[in-house]
């Protein structure tokens, strides 16, 4: 009990701090995916407009861009089995932001599904197109298991002195968030461009292409914005010690 009470008089004394404990890792990796990210977006804005580099430009852009979504997906499942140790409440759950983020969630379904018709086109003849293909479906995947990440650690409280002093799971979150944040990057200079996606431009037609996103990638980039907002608000509020 009074080690109990120690914590909540430290925790007061740290009002107004930023507590960055168990995040310095996450923060780390988190801005070399999100520097590296930025790199392999501007290389690819420069080459697409050369013809005979146009090729090298579609591998550089979707191969980075499925690997961060690999990469966040070994992070979430390995956030999912952290997070188990915090106490799980209910009460704690916001409608708003589930409702925020499922809805958006819909226009990158819409949009990686449109995306992936469009690459299983000679997708076993053709590497450009069987890249954009995987990268379509693993970004479904990475969605699907964010949601289910959001709302499972959302929910979750510091509830024990020791998971106050170590954080457990933070540095995911951390990563997750700046994850988010090079991705809502990569689908606002998406949206820039129609000539950004060659392989789905010449499945559906100037126009047909330019309609799907107009119509998607609005939703794409809020998704990944709030999704962010949403984790900075986990970094922020499951990480103060409620202790019992």
């Amino acid at each position: 009990m009074l080690s109990r009470r120690a914590v909540v008089m430290a925790q007061q004394a740290r009002t107004g701090r930023v507590d960055c404990v168990g995040a310095s890792k996450g923060l780390f990796f988190g801005l070399l995916l999100l520097v590296g990210s930025l790199i392999c977006l501007i290389l690819f804005f420069v080459l697409v407009r050369h013809p005979q580099l146009s090729l090298l430009a579609i591998y550089l852009a979707d191969a980075s861009h499925c690997a961060l979504m690999v990469l966040a997906i070994f992070a979430i499942i390995i956030g999912f089995i952290r997070v188990q140790n915090l106490k799980f409440r209910c009460e704690e759950q916001s409608n708003l932001n589930d409702i925020l983020l499922r809805i958006s969630a819909f226009g990158l379904f819409v949009y990686s599904t449109f995306s992936v018709i469009a690459g299983s086109l000679n997708a076993l003849e053709s590497e450009p197109n069987l890249l954009v293909m995987v990268t379509g479906i693993v970004a479904v995947v990475q969605v699907v298991i964010q949601l289910l990440f959001i709302a499972d650690v959302s929910r979750r409280r510091v509830h024990l002195p020791e998971h106050d002093r170590i954080k457990p799971g933070r540095q995911i979150v951390t990563f997750l968030l700046i994850c988010n944040v090079s991705m809502f990057a990569i689908y606002t200079f998406e949206a820039q461009k129609v000539f950004a996606n060659p392989v789905q431009l010449d499945f559906y037609g100037f126009i047909a292409w330019s309609l799907i996103q107009r119509v998607t990638l609005p939703l794409c980039i809020f998704h990944r914005f709030h999704s962010a907002v949403t984790l900075a608000e986990v970094w922020k509020t499951t990480y103060k010690a409620r202790l019992e």
